[in-house]
């Protein structure tokens, strides 16, 4: 018999039989699919501007640690 549990990612009260299925569609991972780097600059943007201020600073500072080749 179902009873009532907490997903254990956002802790919304749930029902044990839909709690896989809430997992499942409601905490998917997004997956970014581009067709040409000219698309992706801008869809980067658009998810980097979703961040908070504390998430941000983290991308630069993985960004700035990167080695880049120079062309």
């Amino acid at each position: 018999m179902p009873h009532a549990v907490r997903c254990d990612i956002c802790g919304k009260l749930l029902s044990s039989s839909t709690l896989k299925s809430h997992k499942r569609l409601a905490h998917a991972k997004t997956v970014v699919v581009v067709a040409s780097e000219e698309d992706a600059i801008p869809k980067i943007v658009r998810i980097y501007e979703t961040l908070s201020t504390e998430k941000k600073k983290e991308v630069l500072a993985t960004l700035a640690n990167m080695d880049f080749d120079p062309a």
